[in-house]
């Protein structure tokens, strides 16, 4: 009997061998070229929006919610900004529009260092102010009145 499993054991390891072999020659080699990670990408998209952006520094940054906009529910306004768009939460923020174009992109830095990219698309607010919505009245009231360090690049901007 082992006699007969020998040679199958023997073509079992070749058919074993082959395939092996064959994989690790079709397989595609990895590029040399050092991976970039895409944090590291986006640092320097960001880096470089900020050099062209306009900066406003001790901006008071305050929260808004739906609540505390003015508008009831029902009125055919609530939830709309200025602009007609809806209200989006870590997007929309409102802007002295004498001060920040409608439509510019703005960013915000935080007290951590974090920054921010928000869409100005609503008014209601004067001077160098900025007040962000969020959909959470708890956090609006946390996160209170800041001063912070705001750019801004206006959309005739953004072309160029």
């Amino acid at each position: 009997m082992t006699k007969r499993i020998a040679p199958l054991v023997l073509t079992l390891a070749t058919v074993l061998v082959v395939a092996f072999v064959m994989a690790a020659l079709t397989t595609p080699v990895k590029s040399v070229e050092p991976e970039i990670p895409e944090d590291y990408e986006n640092q320097k998209i960001e880096a470089a929006l900020l050099e062209k952006a306009n900066k406003i520094e001790d901006c008071t940054v305050t929260w808004y919610t739906s609540e505390t906009c003015g508008k009831q529910p029902g009125d055919p306004a609530y939830g709309i900004t200025y602009s007609g768009l809806p209200v989006v939460e870590h997007l929309t923020c409102a802007v002295d529009p004498a001060v920040i174009p409608l439509y510019s992109d703005v960013f915000v830095q935080y007290a951590d260092g974090s920054i921010e990219q928000l869409w100005a698309t609503d008014t209601g607010v004067t001077g160098n102010a900025l007040d962000i919505y969020t959909s959470d009245y708890d956090y609006a009231m946390q996160c209170g009145r800041q001063s912070l360090t705001v750019w801004w690049v206006g959309p005739e901007e953004d072309m160029n």
